[in-house]
């Protein structure tokens, strides 16, 4: 086996060495680069768990509060609009029938 003397050396072409020392430098900023997307990743997903959980929440505080008065009225506001109806056919009805009966007496 050679020993490693004082004045051994090593020779490198430089083109050699400016290639290892980019491949270094790309790694690097590679592995940083997806370090930080990493980061923020986790950060986002953080973010959305605690929203998810606060809408989670309010849905399980608000699943036994009463229907809000909005939800009322409106159901409210579409029966008489049904019954409305109902009874202005039933006065076609009549008017047509009042008008048959006199009518018929002249």
């Amino acid at each position: 086996m050679a020993k490693i003397e004082e004045s051994s050396g090593v020779s490198f072409s430089l083109s050699f060495l400016i290639q290892v020392l980019t491949a270094i430098v790309l790694g690097v900023w590679g592995f940083s680069e997806l370090s930080n997307r990493i980061s923020f990743l986790e950060n986002v997903a953080g973010r959305h768990e605690k929203s998810i959980t606060d809408i989670e929440g309010k849905m399980a505080e608000a699943q036994d509060k009463p229907i809000s008065s909005d939800h009322v009225q409106n159901t409210s506001l579409r029966y008489i609009e049904e019954r409305i109806a109902i009874l202005q056919a039933e006065m076609e009805r009549l008017n047509v029938r009042v008008y048959e009966l006199t009518k018929g007496i002249k």
